[in-house]
């Protein structure tokens, strides 16, 4: 087993399904091969990109037992998502993903009823007793209805194996400060990483990670991207803004899930749409994203493929 830090550039694939909505296990083990070797530093499998709301608790676990096991002598760390309904569901689903040899573990809010915060903290402490694994936690408002409070995060980072926040904002400022308020507060080394195509495309050097589905159906280029974020190069950073800004607004426009699983056919993943209800992208949003891609390919730096 790993050591999952959190740091880095964190790529969250979809997981793939065979036509009529079963899991492709053997286009999952094939696509997490193929992220081990294209630059990102940790894979999870079953974020939001990766449907983890549309499958069952056996399935989530045949999920991460094949992903481990693609990634197995890579130095690539897998993590799973445990987000479910119920404390109980997170139990299980951490309980099984700690099992089939996970990395470590990111947990979100999720409840029909919203949350609040120490119902939050509630959860978190329960989880973080139960399992040895490190875990993420991860503010995503726009799903959940639960916005973080940057104090509520930093408190819990003192739990023993919290140590990670994976954070998002409404804006650079915004999330700059938060930023702040989290490393002032939270227990010393606690990674914040940022969340949010568009905060990503602003390309902050001072993020600790960047965590990404589209970086898990393009990780060559995101792992471009970041390097020259790092290296302060900022032309090459302008080019790959300008490069990747038609990607961002046709995915900005779409479904989000479903243009998601869109990109990723037009990548190259072997998939079939998400499950239903959700439904696919149409044709014509799916040809406006290949010829995003084009796009992206044409005006990228070539010398970091």
């Amino acid at each position: 087993m790993l050591t999952m830090t959190f740091r880095g550039l964190v790529a969250y694939p979809v997981t793939p399904f065979a036509p009529g909505g079963d899991l492709d296990l053997g286009s999952l083990e094939r696509y997490v091969g193929r992220l081990v070797r294209a630059g990102v530093d940790e894979i999870v499998v079953l974020g939001s990109a990766g449907s983890f709301a549309y499958l069952s608790v056996h399935e989530r676990t045949e999920v991460v037992r094949v992903a481990v096991s693609a990634a197995r002598h890579s130095g690539v760390p897998v993590g799973a998502g445990i987000s479910a309904m119920t404390t109980r569901e997170v139990l299980e689903t951490a309980y099984a993903a700690e099992n089939a040899g996970a990395d470590g573990l990111v947990l979100n809010p999720l409840s029909y009823i919203r949350l609040v915060a120490q119902e939050i903290a509630d959860q978190v402490e329960t989880v973080s007793a139960s399992v040895a694994l490190p875990l993420c936690l991860y503010n995503n408002p726009t799903t959940t209805g639960f916005d973080y409070p940057v104090e509520l995060a930093a408190e819990l980072s003192w739990l023993e194996n919290v140590t990670a926040f994976k954070d998002t904002a409404t804006g650079p400022a915004a999330l700059a400060e938060r930023r702040r308020r989290f490393a002032r507060l939270a227990e010393p080394g606690t990674v914040h990483g940022v969340s949010g195509e568009r905060l990503l495309h602003e390309a902050a050097p001072d993020a600790q990670a960047w965590h990404s589905g589209i970086a898990a159906v393009l990780p060559r280029q995101y792992a471009a991207f970041r390097a020259a974020v790092l290296a302060g190069d900022e032309e090459a950073v302008r080019t790959w803004q300008a490069a990747l800004a038609p990607l961002l607004e046709i995915l900005r426009q779409e479904r989000p899930l479903s243009s998601l699983y869109a990109l990723a056919e037009v990548c190259g993943v072997s998939t079939a749409p998400p499950r239903r209800p959700l439904l696919p992208v149409p044709s014509a949003g799916r040809q406006r994203l290949a010829e995003a891609v084009e796009v992206l390919l044409d005006e990228a730096p070539d010398e970091r493929f």
